[in-house]
């Protein structure tokens, strides 16, 4: 298959220890990681695949999301399947008080 993508200097792939640890092992990698944060996720993962899931705020997102999967897991076919849900504008102005 070729040499793994670099892994970013701070991040290293996700060892896995156990198969019934590593869905959340990954999402705890992907809370912490600064350029996703985001805590609605969920992850499965079934014969090195990767399903991860929940609502996101941005495409942008969504796409760092996938790359950073990629990252902790080269090995495993990555499968995003969250889904886009822009935060709501507020209605009309908001009494101060």
């Amino acid at each position: 298959m070729g040499d793994p993508p670099p892994v970013r200097g701070d991040l290293r792939p996700v060892s896995e220890p156990r198969p019934d640890y590593l869905p959340e092992a990954i999402r705890e990698k992907l809370i912490h990681d600064p350029r996703v944060a985001e805590q609605d996720l969920r992850v499965e993962v079934r014969a090195h695949r990767v399903m991860l899931g929940g609502n996101v705020s941005s495409p942008q997102l969504k796409q760092r999301i996938t790359e950073v999967a990629k990252e902790l897991l080269p090995d495993y076919e990555v499968v995003n399947e969250t889904t886009v849900v822009p935060a709501a504008e507020p209605d009309g102005e908001e009494p101060v008080s």
